[in-house]
């Protein structure tokens, strides 16, 4: 694995990043999905490897959930922080 990546949930509001991985075995806790399901539900939303994603939005509590826009502000969604830590990004340069 490039040591490049990092989890997107380490990203701060206002950091970018590249999807290059998304990886179940990171799951910080029990998940009552079955294997693949979580993967399965993030490609739906559009949180694919190399869809370029933005860190817009905390949520109030823990910092629950993430609102992140995709692809340049064409998409907005919103995930929970143990979802965020499934996916690994090459972090960009802020402008």
């Amino acid at each position: 694995m490039d040591n490049k990546l990092i989890s997107l949930a380490k990203l701060k509001v206002g950091m970018s990043g590249v999807v290059e991985k998304i990886d179940e075995a990171l799951l910080p806790h029990n998940v009552e999905l079955e294997a693949g399901e979580l993967e399965r539900r993030l490609l739906e939303i559009g949180i694919i490897e190399g869809v370029r994603i933005k860190v817009m939005h905390f949520g109030l509590i823990k910092k629950d959930p993430i609102a992140l826009q995709l692809n340049d502000g064409e998409i907005t969604v919103a995930i929970r922080r143990n979802e965020a830590e499934i996916i690994l990004v090459n972090q960009l340069e802020t402008k």
